[in-house]
């Protein structure tokens, strides 16, 4: 029987984790928080089935019918990135239950093919494999002989060797009061501290409301600034004098003293509604830097409720990843991705003593 052709993809743009794939010879998909896949579970699991029919039909593919020795694609948007062969049946981990915010549990062991890589590349130069497709599932067989014909001939080219190991189980995250113990020996003050971890119980049980209520829409954008940004950053210790709402169009401009103008803007803030796509909210922000002349900011914090990424300007040039990361609900000193991110730095580096810096 000839092996079945799958494609997957690795998240949306500013949220990509083809690394993750790539560096650990692994596949994944969630939510996982349910526990491994199981119908009760999932199909019919009504906290499951809310998470959206498409997602529970990819793990119910991707646990039952995805076999050893079937053909993978890793895909980035339309463009194909690399060919693996499955090599392990389904099981479930929590290696992955935080990857920008994601719970991707669902795992599969794959030997990616780099080799193949450059000729990847180099076929779709004048165009992805997947461009046809207006919409792609995150997960699914690959029937159309288009998407598949140009790179046929790669398929049978399949190379062994030992498979990467996977990451180990992650550490456990931080309560509150561990977070202010850390945030304390890293130098923030005493007081900073005990408000630091007041904010965070007050934002984890808001962010618990808002899953429970399932009300469309919320928090909104405006929410996640009022409700989530302005508290972390009053507790960190700014005062609401530096900080500036629908300044410039800026959700929230951050100014390390007065006057605050243009020359003393240290920090730019943008939010989005839950789970919203964040990568043109970064572009976005760094436009308004360019277009108001914001030389002096050297960091942008983008949030979508319970997340927070931090960008920075390293010589003169934004990163195009991010460099620090705080989930609220899983306060950690060491995320898989952004690789090196600790929810402890990133909120020092959120601080007044260190903006601008």
């Amino acid at each position: 029987m000839s092996p079945q052709v799958w494609q997957i993809a690795c998240g949306e743009k500013g949220r990509r984790y083809q690394r993750l794939f790539l560096d650990h010879d692994v596949m994944f998909l969630g939510p996982g928080r349910f526990g491994p896949y199981a119908p009760p579970l999932y199909d019919e699991n009504p906290d499951a089935r809310a998470e959206g029919e498409g997602k529970v039909t990819y793990i119910r593919q991707f646990a039952t019918e995805v076999r050893q020795g079937d053909l993978v694609l890793l895909r980035s948007g339309y463009n194909v990135l690399s060919i693996g062969e499955i090599e392990s049946d389904y099981f479930h981990t929590t290696a992955f239950d935080d990857v920008y915010g994601w719970d991707l549990e669902h795992c599969r062991r794959v030997r990616w093919q780099r080799q193949h890589d450059e000729a990847l590349q180099q076929i779709q130069a004048s165009g992805d494999l997947f461009a046809d497709r207006k919409q792609i599932p995150t997960f699914t067989r690959v029937n159309h002989p288009r998407n598949l014909d140009p790179i046929r001939h790669l398929l049978p080219q399949i190379a062994t060797r030992p498979l990467r190991d996977l990451p180990g189980t992650p550490e456990t995250p931080l309560t509150p009061e561990q977070l202010s113990d850390a945030l304390f020996q890293e130098g923030l003050g005493y007081d900073a501290c005990l408000h630091v971890e007041r904010a965070i119980r007050k934002l984890r049980g808001l962010l618990d409301w808002y899953n429970k209520e399932r009300s469309p829409g919320r928090p909104t954008e405006h929410e996640v600034v009022a409700h989530m940004i302005l508290p972390l950053m009053l507790a960190l210790g700014w005062s609401e004098q530096l900080l500036a709402i629908e300044w410039k169009k800026i959700d929230l401009a951050v100014f390390t003293h007065t006057p605050t103008d243009v020359s003393t803007c240290g920090l730019v803030c943008e939010a989005k509604g839950m789970d919203s796509p964040m990568q043109e909210v970064v572009e976005q922000a760094i436009g308004y830097c360019n277009a108001h002349g914001l030389d002096h900011c050297q960091k942008i914090l983008v949030a979508d409720g319970g997340y927070f990424s931090l960008y920075r300007k390293i010589a003169g040039v934004w990163e195009t990843d991010p460099s620090g990361y705080i989930n609220l609900r899983k306060l950690r000193r060491h995320y898989l991705l952004p690789k090196g991110a600790d929810a402890v730095k990133t909120l020092m580096a959120l601080t007044p003593a260190h903006i601008g810096r």
